[in-house]
């Protein structure tokens, strides 16, 4: 075990930096537990904390495991009257269609516990699109949930200590068509500027395929083609901290404290978030709750002001 000092944090990303320059500062001692894993214990009088990136010893592991499964996470959200999306969980198609027939097309479809994005299908509009992208979706695990797709802008909330310390507004990437080249070669004109570059995974050619593409497709001109969900992979993070009402702040404190999670990343689409998300005429819903979020997008926003997560983490745990 090495103990490790300014020097020696220098070198990691940015996300474990902000995390273990806050605790120096505090004048919490840093271990290294594995020579090359990003494994640290934070120690300081009687107290000690594990950490790996977001991941921390503290969280409550029963609420994690709640978290990671999408079902008994809406059920959490309905217990504590937080507006989330009508859905429900589907292991055959014909429970599948059964689920459309009572909430209504369209939907999304997505793995009941899968993370990353992967395996997620929106505007699912028809029976046969749902046939196809039920299958599609099962193939990431055991069953699938079926929710009523809403419409807004998509936040990441980052909380600290039953408190926000970020909020970030993205959006994935969109790219148009030209009516000339095929999406492969789109995506390759694209990556001759970008930084970084975008790169094609399974993820990919689902989020092509309900919208009825594939990377042979040529996209007619000015139409826009969905490449991701998110900035992290080629969209954009503006800043949204200082936006958000007192309404939904007191909201998203009582959902990490009733789970008793010292840090959370919740996933909300809401018309504004500086509108509360229970009104009827600025609808808001909470997607998913992350309780090991990456919060290195907010210390550097495609627009607005950097947020240092790692102090507010740290000064949460110490």
């Amino acid at each position: 075990m090495q103990r490790m000092y300014k020097r020696d944090i220098a070198k990691f990303q940015a996300g474990t930096r902000s995390l273990l320059m806050a605790a120096l500062e505090k004048n919490i001692r840093v271990y290294k537990f594995i020579k090359n894993e990003r494994i640290f214990i934070l120690k300081k009088n009687n107290k000690t904390v594990w950490l790996r990136g977001p991941r921390l010893s503290i969280s409550n592991p029963v609420s994690l495991w709640i978290i990671k499964d999408k079902h008994l996470t809406k059920e959490a959200l309905k217990i504590l009257k937080i507006p989330t999306p009508d859905g429900y969980t589907a292991r055959t198609l014909d429970e599948a269609i059964a689920i459309a027939k009572k909430i209504k097309f369209p939907l999304v479809i997505k793995p009941r516990r899968h993370e990353g994005g992967e395996g997620v299908f929106l505007n699912v509009d028809s029976l046969p699109k749902l046939e196809e992208f039920f299958k599609k979706s099962l193939s990431y695990g055991r069953d699938v949930i079926l929710e009523k797709e809403v419409y807004g802008k998509y936040y990441r909330v980052t909380m600290a200590g039953n408190k926000v310390a970020g909020i970030l507004e993205t959006s994935g990437l969109f790219l148009p068509g030209d009516g000339t080249r095929d999406i492969t070669q789109l995506i390759h004109n694209y990556n001759k500027t970008a930084l970084p570059v975008y790169k094609v995974t399974q993820k990919t050619k689902d989020i092509l395929a309900f919208q009825g593409f594939t990377l042979k497709s040529v996209p007619k001109k000015k139409v826009s083609v969905q490449f991701s969900f998110s900035g992290s992979e080629g969209g954009v993070w503006i800043d949204r901290t200082e936006e958000i009402c007192k309404e939904n702040a007191l909201q998203l404190s009582k959902l990490t404290k009733y789970l008793d999670l010292k840090i959370a990343g919740i996933d909300i689409i809401a018309k504004d978030i500086s509108q509360p998300i229970v009104s009827k005429h600025s609808p808001g819903y909470v997607l998913e709750i992350n309780g090991a979020p990456e919060f290195l997008f907010h210390l550097n926003p495609s627009a607005g002001k950097p947020r240092d997560i790692g102090k507010a983490i740290i000064s949460t745990l110490f």
